[in-house]
């Protein structure tokens, strides 16, 4: 009767040592391999329509307003915030997979993503940061500028028509003189404090379009047709 209870037991000892063999090769790489890689991180940006316009009406923390309107043809992209004011800026360059990361000649920035309907970002200037979530427009809406005499007027539109918009008049310098289109030897901090800042401007007119969708408006009271701008547009 022991010979048989023997032979059991030595059976379910090795049934238990096998088992717990298995367990432990399955939980960990053979000797000398690598351990499994996590799965890479994927963007969620998505790829921009071949042309496309956004806009959207920011409002920073402390109730700062803005506007901005970016457009995007292919991989060029142009892009206008301003506050109707006192303030704007402008930011050229491209896209990579829907995503756009620029600079302005006045080192403000410009950080989005595009995620297949609409474009979120932030917007940093003069310190102030805005973020925003711009929906596709069309129609009117859009971003216009036009020259006259030296003077630069720039809107951005909305679909009902309605716009914000700021007139450049050029630079008040003062006892330091710069060239304001050759800043790269400037700091962040002399741009933003000793160029930026001299821009003279103010509120532009307002702009009308006539039944067909031509924009109209006036600079100093000189009659202007302003330009739709494009993702390729860039100022001179």
């Amino acid at each position: 009767m022991r010979k048989p209870t023997r032979t059991l037991l030595a059976g379910v000892s090795a049934l238990v040592a096998l088992v717990a063999l298995s367990g432990c090769t399955g939980n960990s790489a053979p000797e000398g391999s690598s351990p499994a890689e996590p799965a890479p991180e994927t963007s969620t940006a998505a790829t921009f329509p071949a042309s496309a316009r956004y806009m959207a009406d920011m409002t920073a923390p402390d109730g700062a307003t803005m506007t901005i309107g970016v457009s995007v043809d292919g991989a060029e992209v142009a892009a206008y915030a301003c506050n109707g004011t006192d303030d704007e800026a402008w930011f050229f360059g491209t896209q990579s997979d829907g995503v756009i990361d620029l600079k302005s000649r006045f080192r403000d920035t410009l950080a989005a993503d595009f995620n297949g309907t609409d474009l979120t970002g932030e917007v940093s200037m003069d310190g102030v940061q805005y973020t925003f979530t711009a929906a596709s427009v069309s129609g009117v809406a859009g971003m216009y500028t036009a020259e006259s005499d030296g003077v630069r007027a720039s809107w951005v539109v909305r679909p009902d028509g309605s716009a914000t918009g700021v007139q450049f008049s050029g630079f008040a310098q003062g006892d330091r003189n710069f060239d304001p289109f050759n800043l790269d030897e400037l700091s962040d901090f002399d741009v933003r404090n000793e160029v930026r800042n001299t821009r003279k401007l103010g509120p532009a007119g307002p702009i009308e379009f006539l039944p067909g969708g031509q924009p109209r408006a006036s600079i100093n009271g000189v009659p202007v047709s302003p330009t739709l701008v494009t993702g390729t547009f860039r100022l001179g």
